[in-house]
């Protein structure tokens, strides 16, 4: 089965007797009347899950709070999770569940909720793996008439960010500053040197610098926007040409990206490490040139920089997280790409070595 197939989308009132192909309702007069009110009232939706046409999986949500607190106004509450038993075992349940939170957290809800029964360990786990780890306590309701209590857990969204770009000279810690923080966001992590090895249209002409890393950058930018298309927060960018930040702010204007700039102002710190790393013949007088130029341009749109100088990559990563969590991003701005000679490049072509 193609997995295009498959596709997530709210029922509309007047589809509502679909519902009993998942369900056994005692009622399903009363289950017909109890969901139109909540949909055309605007009180909830019911995400489907379908197979071509075929429906084979359920989540209601809830807007409207229980409580009386202002904060639960910011929750969304969901309920009734199924999958046709034919479907069971496949993943395809917690597509259904990933696309509804995805959605959910793109319209501002910060905080979800879900019930599960006591002997439901295996909802329990799934919950779990997606966040819901915060037990509220114990619920009871009624769902068209068949009451039931169970757990409610909760869910909170944290502060998380469209992509994290990571830049700076040689032997600063970029990569393994990329790697803690892919571990600690959860996110997604894409060096641009991951593009696929490729060759001219008739596999005989030489690839001229510019070709190679023009293509490799566009490569890396298709790469990042189909990771965020599919929901996917906090994708970690690094080994890009330093040339190529001052395009970051075009091309990923609208999103929210912070930049983190990573220099070295003790440049004997920069060359031992380029010392250790014992990887071919080192241009040290062309690296002291780069970093010189990457140390003293001016912040662009949405960068913030850190100084390695005398610290542990432990302390960078801790300094780092801080500022990504308190991140404000402008997307509001005019921006003029600063002048090329403000940037330090691996291509020979653009004369910035």
């Amino acid at each position: 089965m193609a997995s295009e197939a498959f596709s997530v989308r709210v029922i509309k009132s007047e589809e509502l007797s679909a519902l009993t192909a998942l369900f056994d309702y005692e009622s399903v007069e009363n289950m017909i009347a109890e969901n139109r009110r909540m949909i055309e009232s605007g009180a909830g939706d019911i995400f489907c899950l379908y197979f071509n046409e075929r429906l084979i999986g359920e989540l209601h949500v809830l807007y409207d709070a229980t409580e009386n607190d202002e904060l639960h106004k910011c929750r969304a509450y969901l309920s009734a999770y199924r999958i046709h038993k034919e479907f069971q075992g496949r993943g395809l349940g917690k597509f259904l569940l990933r696309t509804v939170i995805q959605r959910l957290t793109a319209c501002g809800y910060p905080e979800l909720t879900i019930g599960v029964e006591d002997d439901n360990d295996r909802a329990k786990h799934i919950y779990e793996r997606f966040g819901f780890t915060e037990l509220l306590g114990r619920k009871k309701d009624e769902y068209c008439g068949e009451k039931y209590e169970y757990n409610l857990y909760l869910r909170r969204s944290p502060n998380l960010h469209d992509f994290i770009f990571i830049c700076g000279a040689s032997g600063v810690g970029k990569s393994t500053l990329a790697r803690s923080l892919y571990a600690h966001y959860c996110g997604a992590f894409v060096e641009q040197n991951q593009a696929p090895e490729f060759n001219t249209f008739d596999g005989k002409e030489e690839i001229s610098g510019l070709s190679e890393e023009r293509i490799c950058w566009e490569w890396f930018v298709s790469t990042l926007m189909c990771y965020n298309r599919n929901g996917i927060k906090s994708i970690i960018a690094d080994d890009f040409d330093d040339l190529r930040t001052a395009d970051i702010p075009v091309a990923f204007k609208g999103f929210d990206y912070i930049i983190i700039r990573l220099i070295c102002s003790d440049y004997g710190q920069n060359y031992r490490q380029m010392q250790k790393r014992g990887e071919g013949l080192i241009d040290f007088e062309l690296l002291e040139k780069s970093s010189e130029k990457i140390n003293k341009r001016a912040p662009l749109v949405n960068e913030v920089i850190i100084d390695v100088a005398g610290k542990t990559p432990e302390k960078v990563f801790s300094i780092a997280r801080e500022m990504i969590d308190a991140h404000k991003c402008r997307f509001d701005y005019e921006y003029e790409k600063p002048p090329k000679e403000q940037f330090y490049s691996w291509v020979y072509a653009n004369g910035l070595r």
